[in-house]
């Protein structure tokens, strides 16, 4: 299964207003995405388990997922990581990948 990680670092208080939203939209859309497989959210950050990288490529290339990865620097920083495994893993698992990448 093809797991993705992502947190987000909110800059302002703006920014916290303007991700509200946006993240209530993404769940939506989430709610209704075919390949979906788990979501989980743990603070600022959330993981995800999907049947292929392509349905999570289509999933990351449309809709409201789409518009805020476009704005993101008006809400602060984001990153993401992805890679395979065969059971989800833990959230200690999931920290210790977000902290291979940089914001």
């Amino acid at each position: 299964m093809v797991i993705t990680a992502t947190q987000i670092k909110i800059k302002s208080i703006l920014g916290f207003i303007r991700f509200i939203p946006r993240i209530r939209n993404i769940k939506s859309q989430l709610s209704k995405v075919d390949g979906l497989l788990f979501l989980e959210f743990n603070g600022f950050r959330t993981l995800t388990g999907w049947e292929s990288l392509e349905k999570m490529k289509a999933f990351r290339a449309s809709g409201h997922h789409l518009d805020a990865m476009k704005n993101v620097k008006h809400i602060g920083k984001s990153k993401s990581i992805t890679w395979e495994e065969e059971v989800k893993p833990s959230w200690e698992k999931v920290k210790d990948k977000l902290n291979e990448v940089n914001f």
